[in-house]
């Protein structure tokens, strides 16, 4: 008996730790915008009329990536992608790109 009651008490505290230890992810409701994706669109929105040139494209999308590649908001990262895939070519991929990212911010419930 002596042994039962130790044991019974740690299965008891590892079942409950189980149940708490459910990570960001299993929460995360992709439909709904999270911190990195609303972080991600602000640096979007912020930046996107001063980024004329390629470089400062490609910049605002390594800062507008650097947050969305951590979302789990439905379009997001994969939003980011295609701007930075954008970044680099003419005026009309950039503008393209652009429209794309700041729709899946839009979608994802986004406010400018």
């Amino acid at each position: 008996m002596r042994f039962r009651r130790p044991a019974a008490l740690t299965f008891a505290a590892l079942a409950l730790t189980a149940c708490g230890s459910r990570s960001d992810d299993e929460r995360a409701d992709p439909t709904k915008l999270d911190d990195a994706a609303s972080l991600a669109c602000d640096d979007f929105a912020t930046g996107y009329q001063a980024a004329q040139t390629t470089d400062a494209r490609v910049d605002l999308a390594n800062n507008v990536n650097k947050w969305a590649q951590s979302s789990k908001t439905n379009g997001i990262a994969e939003g980011a992608t295609i701007l930075a895939r954008g970044s680099d070519g003419g005026a009309s991929a950039w503008q393209l790109a652009a429209h794309t990212f700041a729709q899946s911010c839009l979608d994802a419930g986004w406010k400018a």
